[in-house]
């Protein structure tokens, strides 16, 4: 049987060269900003030391232990759906270069 987290999605809202991604599973939502270059997409995404902080703000305080698992996550489907020839995953974020 499946559990709540492996089911999510990882949705685009554009606003012009930036917007947001929101991550959702069936009990949490974060938002994070992006924008977009050239040659690549950044999301912004909070350092360790925020992430907590971040996920009690957001009411996801499930997330807090999770955030390389939600990264990773929200990197392989950006690859997908902006069929990107290269995703790096840093402290601050994730670069989609196209």
């Amino acid at each position: 049987m499946a559990t709540p987290l492996t089911h999510y999605t990882v949705e685009m809202e554009h606003s012009g060269l930036s917007g947001w991604i929101n991550y959702r599973e069936s009990m949490l939502t974060l938002r994070f900003s992006y924008e977009r270059m050239l040659t690549s997409l950044y999301v912004f995404v909070p350092g360790d030391e925020q992430w907590s902080a971040y996920c009690r703000s957001s009411g996801a305080r499930t997330a807090t232990p999770r955030r390389t698992e939600i990264i990773q996550r929200i990197a392989a489907e950006l690859r997908t759906q902006q069929a990107s020839s290269m995703v790096q995953i840093n402290e601050y974020g994730i670069e989609v270069v196209f």
